[in-house]
């Protein structure tokens, strides 16, 4: 046997290059690289594996419309035990049934609602809690994509006492027209539910990995604010933001029940005020200064200090001499009143709005000062301290008797908007993306995220920020990492503070004179910050997307903390291109690295794996099968990718799922026949089938049904599209490091595949053709072994400048490279 020296390429961890880095050797990266990576993914000990399918969950939901009810009809109380409370017909298809303002006078009950569907009854939602005096709004749905035709409705409630019903008033609702694309939000319990809620125009519907399991009525949100919408979820709680939307509430109403939300307003209280550029009221701050004093001949010299400019010290006098206070006239307190006005006047702070004025007092040995900070100095708050400076036998003692403020707007109002996103710093939630003054932060107070009044004056108060910057900026995301980030639409900020405090100032520090993309949250993946860049063109064009991931890192150069916004991903422009949404996802083993997730305008979906002191940052395609696009992603509380996908004209909510190859996947049982009816596919739509460890397929959908051919106990049901990867091309590199640009070929390539069960193999231009991994070996009345072993594959045709190798699968398999050598003739 002859040997045959190769090249080898054991790792793939830079990813897909984009096609300008064709023949640049002189990348280091590059034979860590490919020409393609399309759903396959490095791993990064070494080489790549094919990248996980998906599992259908759902759809997401066509926008709303009323449904009329004829003939509402409200029970007479009072009622006891289980009893219809109302009654309706409908004539149509219903979606959902709002039941709103239902109260009870005693004790506390639960209602379902109900629809007469084919001649049954259905339950379309429920049960729902109400307690005594609480008016109770919820909203009855049927699974996206799932509305009946129904002739009658009802509502029946189990009461714990014999109570009566009042308030209550129905609306059912369809779906029709187009679906909108949805927007995600997680909420992870604190009884440990993770549940994924999809926000469509009206509505908001929520999943677990089971499926689905209720919704809520979202009345105020509308189709065109989806895009630019943002979240806050914590504990049972969703926060829904948006410029123009008074903020809205989602509360699990009753721990357990998955489906019971109600919703309301984000109880803000209150809302922080600012100079809005208005003509707003104003109130003079005034100081009452009370003189005493002990001996007859004992003299006043005062000294007054505001906002820690001090007066030099004044006397009282008559005559232009200091005389005793005892011996002062009601003139003479006058006239020291005018001094004392006019050296206040002379500070450099002050002018002519501060006032002094004697006024007398009932009792021995005391007389009062009353300063007025009026005029142009109206409206604000002054600190005051005075003494007097030549004796101890006489005081003076400040007594603060108005405050003086200014009746500014509330920068969250239905005229001034609303924030529009939110972030958790420090146990204060802040608030971002405002409307009336797009460049600042407001910050709640510690542990009380609604109370944003700015007013107070402890270190625990809530505070207004606003960038120092002499140009208009949007502040678009808030993160905290080691340091609190703002990213607004022009620069990167971080603040030094380690503890923000109401009493000290934020110190915005610029780390980057990139801004970034709305709607694509920040994300941390081994100790370091991405985000996304946004649109070159400006905010008003955010809606086009991004075009680079940037990263935030610590200077090592400067001997004071610092940060700089780096582009991570410049050799794959070509994927990070466009990008308007963004989510992060731990590794969940050995084999995996943190991933960020880009979801790109036109629905292609880009996925990156990070590892830091690896140097590890490729970039890779999970491709839709059946030519989908992805319209939303979002990990949730167990660390899953959910994708909302469109495929010939039909939706579905996915879970992305590293076990499995095929997409949108679903279980099913064949009857004895081999056949599968009842699937979720469209008509002519092509499926793969793994039953009972077989592959079978492809297969066309007729009907909703597929027939396998044969009895099998259990299949797992999908779509499928074949993984690509392709090498750089091979050049010709001399000892003098010169590339030889001329015609050549991969005539032999090796591979070492671990846990494989179907591999392709194609070069020099040419279609890739299966190797065969069936071994005598193998048990004949099974499916076929994943194989671990070294395959080779010689005497590939083909001649062409810039070669470059190909694996792939022809049928829906196990896939895993270690490590690939090619044998060239270049």
């Amino acid at each position: 046997m002859v040997a045959r020296p190769s090249a080898p390429t054991r790792s793939c961890n830079a990813g897909e290059f984009t096609p300008e880095a064709k023949g640049r050797v002189d990348i280091k990266q590059y034979y860590s690289a490919g020409l393609a990576f399309k759903n396959v993914e490095p791993v990064p000990q070494s080489g790549f594996r094919r990248m996980g399918g998906s599992r259908r969950i759902g759809e997401w939901r066509k926008p709303l419309s009323a449904r009329a009810i004829t003939a509402p009809t409200p029970a007479a109380g009072p009622f006891d035990g289980t009893q219809t409370i109302w009654t309706g017909t409908v004539a149509g298809t219903v979606a959902a049934v709002l039941a709103a303002g239902l109260a009870i006078d005693a004790g506390s009950a639960t209602f379902s609602i109900e629809a007469f569907v084919g001649g049954v009854w259905t339950l379309i939602g429920g049960p729902f809690a109400v307690a005594t005096g609480t008016p109770v709004t919820r909203l009855a749905a049927f699974a996206p994509g799932q509305q009946q035709a129904a002739t009658s409705l009802r509502i029946r409630a189990t009461f714990s006492v014999s109570a009566n019903v009042s308030g209550l008033a129905v609306s059912a609702f369809f779906e029709s027209g187009t679906a909108l694309p949805p927007r995600y939000v997680e909420l992870t319990t604190d009884e440990g539910d993770a549940l994924s809620c999809f926000i469509s125009a009206g509505i908001a519907d929520f999943f677990t990995e089971t499926g689905f399991v209720g919704s809520a009525r979202l009345a105020t949100v509308t189709g065109d604010m989806l895009p630019d919408l943002g979240f806050y979820s914590e504990g049972d709680t969703i926060g829904i933001f948006h410029g123009q939307l008074e903020t809205v509430r989602l509360l699990l109403a009753t721990d357990g029940q998955l489906h019971d939300w109600r919703q309301d307003l984000w109880p803000y209280d209150p809302v922080p005020n600012a100079d809005l550029g208005g003509d707003y009221p104003k109130t003079d701050d005034i100081w009452e200064i009370f003189i005493r004093w002990t001996g007859d001949t004992t003299q006043g010299f005062l000294s007054v200090t505001v906002n820690g400019e001090t007066t030099p010290a004044i006397a009282i006098k008559n005559a232009g001499v200091p005389i005793a206070l005892q011996a002062a006239t009601p003139g003479d307190f006058a006239a020291w009143a005018a001094d004392i006005e006019a050296a206040l006047q002379d500070l450099p702070t002050l002018g002519s709005g501060v006032t002094v004025a004697h006024q007398s007092v009932s009792g021995n040995r005391s007389e009062m000062l009353v300063i007025t900070f009026g005029g142009d100095l109206s409206g604000e708050e002054y600190e005051l301290s005075a003494t007097i400076a030549n004796t101890a036998d006489a005081s003076a003692l400040p007594f603060h008797t108005q405050i003086g403020e200014t009746e500014f707007d509330a920068v969250f109002s239905t005229e001034n908007g609303w924030p529009g996103t939110t972030e958790l710093v420090q146990d204060r939630l802040s608030y971002g993306r405002i409307p009336a003054v797009t460049g600042a932060m407001a910050m709640s107070r510690v542990a009380e995220y609604f109370d944003l009044n700015a007013d107070g004056k402890t270190d625990e108060a809530a505070r207004l920020d606003r960038l120092r910057s002499k140009t208009s900026e949007t502040i678009v995301h808030i993160k905290e990492s080691t340091y609190l980030f703002v990213f607004s639409d022009k620069k990167l900020y971080f603040v030094p503070n380690r503890t923000i405090e109401r009493n000290t100032p934020m110190n915005f520090v610029p780390a980057g004179n990139v801004g970034a993309q709305p709607n694509c949250r920040p994300f941390e993946l081994e100790g370091e910050v991405y985000y996304v860049a946004i649109n070159p063109e400006g905010l008003s064009f955010a809606a086009q997307g991004g075009k680079q991931v940037l990263r935030v890192t610590e200077s090592v150069t400067s001997s004071t903390t610092n940060y700089n916004a780096d582009p991570v991903s410049l050799l794959a422009s070509h994927l990070a291109d466009n990008l308007i949404r963004s989510a992060s996802q731990k590794p969940a083993t050995d084999l995996d690295a943190s991933k960020g997730w880009l979801m790109r305008t036109d629905g292609r979906l880009i996925a990156c794996q990070m590892i830091r002191n690896q140097d590890i940052n490729g970039y890779c395609e999970w491709v839709a099968a059946a030519g989908g696009l992805v319209r939303e992603i979002g990990v949730d509380g167990k660390n899953r990718l959910w994708l909302a996908i469109e495929r010939a004209g039909r939706t579905s909510i996915e879970i992305y799922d590293t076990t499995i190859y095929l997409q949108d996947a679903v279980d099913a049982v064949p009857n004895l026949a081999g056949v599968i009816s009842g699937l979720p596919y469209e008509d002519g739509a092509e499926l793969w089938a793994k039953a009972d460890g077989y592959v079978l397929g492809p297969f066309t959908v007729a009907g909703g049904s597929i027939a396998l051919g044969d009895a099998y106990a259990t299949a797992l049901v999908g779509r499928w599209v074949a993984p690509r990867w392709e090498s750089m091309p091979q050049v010709l590199v001399t000892p003098n490091d010169e590339v030889i640009l001329r015609p050549g070929r991969i005539h032999t390539l090796y591979a070492n595949i671990a846990d494989t069960d179907g591999i392709a193999v194609g070069a020099n231009g040419e279609e890739p053709e299966d190797v065969i991994l069936h071994e005598a070996t193998d048990p004949v009345d099974a499916p076929m072994p994943l194989k671990t072993k070294l395959i080779s594959v010689s005497g590939m045709l083909g001649m062409m400048e810039g070669t470059t190798a190909v694996i792939t699968q022809k049928r829906p398999a196990e896939l895993r490279v270690r490590d690939i050598a090619m044998g060239t003739k270049l």
